[in-house]
C-alpha cells in the first residue's frame, strides 16, 4: 500500500488529530498507559530571526500540546503536558529548546485550580544522532541521593515541574524487519525507506495485524491518494528544499567569512613575526657592534695600562 511520509507536517497533523491514534502513538512511545488525552493547540508559524539571511522563509514548526491523564500505578493517575515535536533537520534544535522553555509557563486546571503540569517531550527526528545507535530512546528522571549513594523512590512536586522526561525517535535507525511489539509496529510507520518519489510517499511492506496500525495506515494512505493532500505535501517538500538550500548557502557564506578572517589573522601574525624577527636581528647586530666597541675599549685600556706601566718603569730606572 502507498502511504504518505508521516515526517511531513501535513501528514503528521492528520495522524495526531485523531484521538485514538494520538493516544496509541503517545502511550506506545512512552510505554505508559494513557487514560485520556486532549489536544491543547495545533501548529505554529515560525519565521527565522529578522537579522538572519533566511528572514524571507516562513516555515511551520509543527508541534502538538497534549494534556494527558496517565496511570502511574494501581489506582494512581496524574495529569501531564506532553509535547510532540518533529524535525527533518538538526537545525530545529534551538527551536525545540525555546519552545519547551515556553511550555514551563503553561498551566492547567487540576482539582478546580490552576496548576503547573510536569512535561514529557517526544521528539521525532529525520536525522541521526551518531552517538546513539537505537531507533527509540526513553530518558527518565532518577532521584539519586548523592550523600548516601542510593536511588530515591520518591517524587518531588518541585523537581517534576522544572525538569522533564523525553522520548527520542530516530527514523533513520529503525530496523526494517523488526515487527514484533507495538513499538516495532509503530516505528515501522516512520521508516525512511521504500520511497516511490522524493521522500513524500512510500510503499508500506509489512502485513498489518493490529487495528491501531491499520487505522494509522489508512490515514497515511488517504494523505497519499487525496489530490489536495498531495498538493500540500509537495508544497511543504518544496519549502523544506528551499529552506535547506538557503541555509546551506548561509552556512557556506559564513564558512567563507571565517576562512577569510582566519587567513587575514594569520597574515597579520606572520607580518608581526617578520617585524619581530627583524627587530631581534637588529638587536643582535647592535649587541655585536657593542661587543666590538667593548673589545676595542678593552684593548685601548690594556695598551694604556701597559704604557703607563712602561713609563713608570722608565722613571724608576732614571732615579
Amino acid at each position: 500500500m502507498i502511504i504518505a511520509n508521516p515526517l511531513y507536517d501535513t501528514v503528521f497533523k492528520r495522524l495526531m488529530e485523531n484521538e485514538q491514534t494520538a493516544r496509541f502513538i503517545v502511550s506506545t512511545l512512552l510505554d505508559i498507559p494513557v487514560v485520556s488525552i486532549e489536544v491543547k493547540s495545533q501548529e505554529v508559524t515560525y519565521v527565522e530571526d529578522e537579522q538572519s539571511k533566511l528572514q524571507a522563509v516562513a516555515l511551520r514548526l509543527y508541534r502538538l500540546d497534549f494534556v494527558a491523564t496517565i496511570r502511574t500505578g494501581k489506582n494512581e493517575y496524574t495529569k501531564v503536558l506532553i509535547e510532540v515535536q518533529k524535525a527533518l533537520k538538526l537545525t530545529n534544535l534551538q527551536r525545540f529548546r525555546n519552545y519547551v522553555a515556553e511550555q514551563y509557563k503553561r498551566k492547567d486546571i487540576v482539582g478546580n485550580k490552576e496548576n503547573i503540569l510536569p512535561i514529557i517531550a517526544i521528539y521525532i527526528l529525520g536525522f541521526e544522532l551518531p552517538e546513539i545507535s537505537t531507533a527509540c530512546v526513553r530518558v527518565n528522571k532518577n532521584y539519586f541521593d548523592a550523600v548516601h549513594k542510593i536511588v530515591l523512590d520518591v517524587k518531588s512536586h518541585f523537581i517534576e515541574r522544572v525538569m522533564h522526561d523525553c522520548v527520542v525517535v530516530q527514523t533513520r535507525k529503525i530496523e526494517k524487519e523488526l515487527y514484533l511489539t507495538n513499538l516495532d509496529k509503530l516505528l515501522s510507520v516512520f521508516e525512511q525507506d521504500y520511497f516511490v518519489d522524493e521522500k513524500t510517499t512510500k510503499y508500506y511492506h509489512h502485513s498489518i495485524d493490529d487495528d491501531n496500525i491499520r487505522q494509522i495506515i489508512d490515514i497515511l494512505h488517504y494523505c497519499a491518494s487525496d489530490v489536495n493532500e498531495r498538493k500540500r505535501i509537495e508544497a511543504e517538500h518544496e519549502a523544506w528544499e528551499t529552506y535547506q538550500e538557503l541555509l546551506e548557502s548561509a552556512e557556506k557564506d559564513n564558512l567563507q567569512t571565517i576562512v577569510r578572517e582566519r587567513a587575514e589573522k594569520e597574515a597579520a601574525l606572520a607580518e608581526k613575526d617578520v617585524a619581530l624577527a627583524e627587530k631581534e636581528a637588529a638587536l643582535v647586530e647592535k649587541e655585536a657592534a657593542l661587543a666590538v666597541i667593548a673589545e676595542k675599549d678593552a684593548i685601548i685600556a690594556r695598551e694604556r695600562t701597559e704604557k703607563e706601566a712602561l713609563l713608570a718603569e722608565i722613571a724608576r730606572l732614571k732615579q
